[in-house]
């Protein structure tokens, strides 16, 4: 049998019919590795390190249903050009066969795959005296450990689970990128004095970030289109028919228009305004105002980047209503100069509740880790609070209160990362489940990463910090009192004490009591002292908080509460 790139199958590796549909053993490299990749784009991909075919079969059977796909490797070489050709989401590792000097090389390129998007998930299958498998326990984050002999029911539950993880572990990245964008057109400045060079800045930002050389917004009525912006990276190829036309088409329908790159070639479009997207800019009412243009990129935007491009162009759209809004008062001041107060007004509600709306969007997000192990997203929204109030106490700015706001529900979002058996685990944890719950904060942090907006920024290093502890016994780093981030400090504090002072499934709440005097108890050991001094200075404000969220919880617990040491 041939696989997709041409691969001859070994005949020892036969597979049922009903697993060669969704499945495939492509068990030797090819020699275009660029064309494999290329080939492999969208899909999931796992390598199974193992001579043995009853475990390929074994994962196979548990890959099927997922549509994903299943590659080999034998030998030092082979394992080190599938790791460099294939990058897989998933390897399992059968280190009954490997030697010392195959698990050095495997975990060298591992080590090297720092960020959570390019890292794959591990399964270790071995024994459990096997000094292989300690080795490997040492060096890497392993994911799953599975005994020999295997059970196949073990094997394919623990495949499906490491699946799971994988896309959700996709869908955070995706969702964080979506949290950037949204973040960047809430918080736009709209400071210019002429709204041409608002939406010159937002249509160039966009083409950056879409990979599209080419796009334009216009305006007017549905029969009449004047450029307002437009991004340009290819002047020479600015298709002027093209957008006119689009236009008309899409003021008159009022409709979103996606043309790719086979549907175009079949309408005799130019192959050089291919992919083209569309998007009416419509006001309030649903009139259009204009249309949004995006072509010539390397393909049409996904389902996220669809989503940034609505908000944008809700966005372009109400820049241009408060550009009108503008014109239309000036004419009018003269005459009407009470009604231009309360019309500006108005339009300033308008736009902060835009940016409201978006900056809902960050939180809702940013709680969804929370639901992951059985919280409601109250515990985010008081923590977030008391952490804000201890900021200001200590006298952190404005600017700063309200980040850690945004920022400090977002301090479990690693647990994203961890496998759902050890996540929501009844009994207490092994060693090695411990070890992996762990890393958490590594996964969050590194979810986090490589923002430039200072709101994730923070956020990064709250997720990194939280656990650490002012004597240095907390993980994952081991940091000791100012080497953890002040906004570290501050949430850890927070977060002990909403979770002690509100009920869980597993223990009954503390008192306000009980709580301040344990945590005073920790003075110097799990908390910052300067930062329990801020906390008893404020702690009538955060029990503030705490009432206002009683008085929509009927189970709340009534406030046991005496004049804080």
């Amino acid at each position: 049998m041939v696989g997709r790139f041409g691969n001859q199958l070994k005949p020892s590796l036969t597979i049922s019919p009903c697993v060669r549909e969704r499945v495939m053993y492509l068990p030797a490299p090819v020699k275009d590795g660029a064309q494999e990749r290329r080939s492999l784009i969208g899909t999931h991909r796992i390598l199974v390190i193992s001579p043995t075919p009853s475990v390929l079969k074994m994962v196979a059977k548990a890959a099927q249903p997922q549509g994903w796909l299943l590659f080999q490797a034998e030998g030092l070489s082979e394992i080190k050009l599938r790791l460099k050709d294939l990058n897989p989401q998933l390897i399992v590792l059968d280190v009954s066969h490997k030697v010392a000097e195959e698990v050095d090389a495997l975990s060298a390129v591992l080590k090297r795959s720092e960020e959570v998007s390019s890292r794959p998930l591990l399964m270790v299958l071995g024994d459990r005296d096997s000094a292989v498998r300690h080795q490997l326990a040492s060096e890497l984050i392993i994911d799953a450990l599975i005994e020999t002999p295997v059970d196949d029911l073990e094997l394919a539950v623990e495949v499906r689970t490491l699946i799971r993880v994988r896309q959700i572990a996709s869908k955070a990245l995706r969702d964080r990128d979506i949290l950037n964008q949204l973040f960047e057109l809430s918080s736009f400045s709209s400071d210019f004095e002429d709204v041409s060079a608002v939406l010159e800045s937002m249509v160039g930002r966009l083409g950056d970030w879409m990979r599209m050389p080419h796009v334009v917004v216009t305006l007017g009525s549905a029969k009449r289109a004047s450029i307002a912006a437009r991004f340009d990276n290819e002047p020479g190829n600015f298709g002027q028919s093209l957008v006119e036309r689009r236009h008309l088409e899409i003021g008159l329908s009022g409709e979103e228009l996606c043309i790719n790159q086979s549907d175009g070639v079949l309408a005799g479009e130019d192959v050089e305004t291919l992919p083209y997207i569309g998007l009416p800019l419509k006001e309030q009412k649903g009139e259009v105002l204009g249309v949004l243009h995006a072509w010539g990129g390397p393909r049409l935007p996904d389902a996220s980047q669809l989503r940034v491009l609505r908000a944008a162009a809700g966005r372009i759209g109400a820049e241009i209503q408060l550009s009108d809004s503008h014109r239309q008062l000036e004419k009018m001041v003269e005459t009407r100069t009470s009604d231009l107060t309360a019309l500006l007004g108005r339009i300033r509600a308008v736009n902060n509740q835009l940016v409201e709306a978006s900056r809902d969007t960050i939180m809702r997000l940013a709680r969804a880790a929370e639901y992951r192990d059985g919280d409601t997203g109250e515990h985010v929204d008081r923590m977030s609070s008391y952490a804000q109030i201890i900021a200001k106490q200590m006298g952190m700015s404005a600017e700063e209160q309200a980040l850690i706001k945004l920022a400090a529900p977002m301090h479990d979002i690693g647990k994203i990362g961890i496998p759902d058996s050890i996540l929501l685990k009844q009994g207490k944890l092994t060693a090695d489940e411990y070890d992996v719950m762990k890393q958490h904060p590594l996964i969050g942090a590194r979810i986090l990463a490589g923002s430039r907006n200072k709101l994730l920024n923070m956020a990064e290093e709250i997720a990194a910090t939280h656990h650490e502890k002012w004597d240095g016994t907390g993980y994952p780093k081991g940091l000791s009192s100012v080497e953890i981030p002040l906004v570290g400090r501050i949430v850890a504090l927070a977060d002990v004490f909403d979770a002690l002072t509100s009920p869980r499934v597993y223990k009954h709440a503390w008192s306000i009591d009980e709580a301040v005097s344990y945590i005073h108890k920790l003075s110097g050991k799990h908390f910052d002292p300067d930062v329990i001094v801020a906390f008893d200075q404020c702690l009538e404000g955060m029990l503030e908080v705490r009432a206002e969220h009683m008085e929509q919880s009927a189970d709340a617990p009534p406030l046991n509460v005496s004049p804080a040491p």
